[in-house]
């Protein structure tokens, strides 16, 4: 059975908002991504057949869709920096405002030079790639305690042809690796408390991702620990909006002098940190 990319629409839009998706419009972003084009070619090739292979794909993406998998999921990518990234069920989602630990780690770069950068937790990698890509002096070590997601990364390595200048090491935060002078270790590490209740979406992505402890932020904790014994001049790390207070103690205990910064909604959402000499 054949149909017409308009009539297509119209069905997909139905049967998601019938299941209470909250915009319709994604079906134009799954439909897009499945035969290659933009949505505005949809628009005007309206009348365009699709064959029952194509119909039949669609469908089975809108379903999915409107059963909670989050659309990078469908369609294997997100925008993160302007830039397309490959992700899928083994790594967390990229946020937007984990945009801004990428901004606030390259002005640390620029304003001192910084030649080696380690990500903690490099999950797809988005952050440290991006990184690499504005400063093409750097070199970039992301480490991660998954398999699943170095596989992840290595993906988007090697798309934005960075194996030159971003290495992978399977270990937990820092172990076992060399820190030279004047290194930046930048981390979007899990943070979330265990009880946290989390959004149905959420469900999908790996809760190695997701959570940091009991009280969410003894990941960060231990990370600061690590950086501190290894003498890590400078250290960005992205954190809960309730974690400033202990996060704030815990840097100045172990001789790290800490700023913060907010996200988009105005919430603590990280912060930048210098060893004290």
């Amino acid at each position: 059975m054949q149909t017409n990319i308009s009539k297509a629409l119209y069905e997909a839009k139905k049967f998601l908002r019938d299941k209470g998706v909250r915009t319709a419009l994604e079906s134009e972003v799954l439909l897009a991504h499945l035969l290659g084009v933009d949505r505005v070619y949809l628009h005007m090739h309206a009348q365009e057949e699709l064959d029952s292979f194509a119909l039949d794909r669609f469908m089975r993406m809108v379903k999915a869709r409107a059963k909670g998998k989050p659309i990078e999921y469908i369609t294997h990518e997100v925008s993160f920096y302007s830039r397309l990234f490959f992700v899928d069920e083994r790594v967390l989602i990229p946020r937007p405002e984990t945009e801004l630990l990428v901004h606030q780690a390259s002005e640390l770069i620029q304003e001192y030079g910084i030649k080696n950068v380690v990500e903690v937790g490099i999950g797809s990698g988005v952050v440290g790639i991006s990184l690499a890509l504005q400063h093409p002096k750097i070199m970039v070590m992301g480490t991660d305690i998954s398999m699943d997601a170095l596989e992840v990364a290595s993906i988007n390595i090697t798309t934005f042809s960075l194996q030159a200048r971003v290495s992978l090491m399977h270990t937990s935060l820092i172990q076992g690796i060399d820190i030279p002078a004047r290194t930046l270790v930048v981390s979007n590490p899990p943070y979330i408390p265990l009880d946290y209740p989390l959004d149905n979406s959420v469900r999908y992505e790996p809760e190695i991702a997701l959570y940091g402890g009991e009280e969410g932020n003894e990941i960060l904790k231990a990370l600061i620990d690590e950086a501190a014994d290894k003498r890590v001049k400078f250290l960005v790390c992205e954190m809960g909006s309730d974690q400033k207070a202990s996060l704030s103690e815990h840097l100045e205990l172990r001789g790290y002098r800490g700023t913060f910064y907010t996200d988009y909604a105005k919430l603590d959402r990280g912060f930048v940190a210098t060893l004290r000499s």
